[in-house]
């Protein structure tokens, strides 16, 4: 699994545009945050924490996963570079939809955590639940910092709720991320119980 390319089902209904200058900034803050918190968090824990690369992918290229190119979906990490990757096609056509920005990258940064330590996952089901845990308990520290609102909160579970695989519109090779209902009550189990209800260790 290490090895893959995971990435995060596109939100069905939302569409491409062109990129705003927002979205670079908004991208900036979250990485911001996400680091902090996750460095925190392994701090408390006893453990070596390091930052994922960051790289945004405005025309194709290749990777240490594959080649990949701006309309593959709004992010992707690989665990081979460890790099989290996010598409600058996809700004919100709303201000107030930022909030995809939030919960795919702090999807995809769940699955460098995964890559630092043993999180006991061994599927790539468990694997794709279990950043929808850390993406929910991340929001969730968000939220309690300020940065986020309830209705933002609530957003976001709409937004990894809408994200759940459909099973005629699945790809054959794609990861299993979960449906409709597995999705959101991952993603609140992160809400409610943390990144320890998710099995971060420590």
């Amino acid at each position: 699994m290490r090895k893959l390319l995971l990435v995060f089902a596109i939100v069905s209904g939302m569409l491409l545009a062109p990129p705003t200058a927002s979205a670079q900034s908004t991208v900036d803050v979250i990485v911001g945050t996400l680091d902090a918190f996750w460095a925190q968090s392994f701090a408390d824990a006893g453990l070596a924490y390091e930052s994922p690369r960051i790289v945004a992918i405005d025309g194709p290229m290749t990777t240490a996963c594959g080649d990949i190119a701006p309309d593959f979906g709004p992010g992707a990490y690989c665990a081979a570079d460890q790099t989290i990757y996010y598409s600058t096609a996809w700004s919100p056509n709303d201000p107030g939809a930022e909030i995809l920005w939030w919960t795919v990258l702090g999807h995809e940064w769940g699955h460098h955590i995964q890559w630092l330590t043993d999180t006991g996952i061994s599927t790539e089901f468990d694997a794709e639940q279990q950043a929808d845990c850390f993406s929910g308990a991340f929001l969730n520290y968000a939220k309690d910092a300020g940065l986020l609102s309830p209705l933002a909160l609530s957003l976001a579970t709409g937004v990894t709720q809408s994200a759940g695989d459909v099973w005629f519109d699945v790809p054959p090779d794609s990861p299993d991320h979960g449906n409709k209902v597995e999705r959101p009550e991952a993603f609140m189990s992160g809400v409610n119980g943390g990144i320890g209800a998710c099995g971060f260790p420590g």
